[in-house]
């Protein structure tokens, strides 16, 4: 899948985003990728490291995608909980 992350197609490099198989290496690089869904899908891929997964969390472009990762970890998750909540009560009249 490594390979194919670097291929001049961007469908291919999109296949690879999406295969469990890429490499967490693979999985960052492609989070700069130059094609959009190529990016969305390698912030959503379960082998992204800790670090690069919670900068594209913050990141406005790729955090509809981050979000769907499912490694995020706890500790960020309840952060995000804890802040979706907060903006809830400073809605409340």
């Amino acid at each position: 899948m490594d390979r194919f992350s670097r291929d001049e197609d961007s469908e291919v490099r999109l296949r690879a985003a999406t295969d469990p198989r890429l490499s967490a290496a693979s999985a960052v690089r492609l989070l700069d990728d130059g094609s959009v869904p190529v990016r969305y899908a390698a912030a959503r891929h379960p082998a992204l490291p800790a670090r690069p997964l919670v900068r594209a969390l913050r990141d406005g472009e790729l955090r509809r995608h981050a979000v769907l990762n499912p490694a995020i970890p706890e500790s960020v998750m309840h952060w995000m909980i804890d802040t979706a909540l907060a903006g809830l009560a400073e809605l409340r009249p």
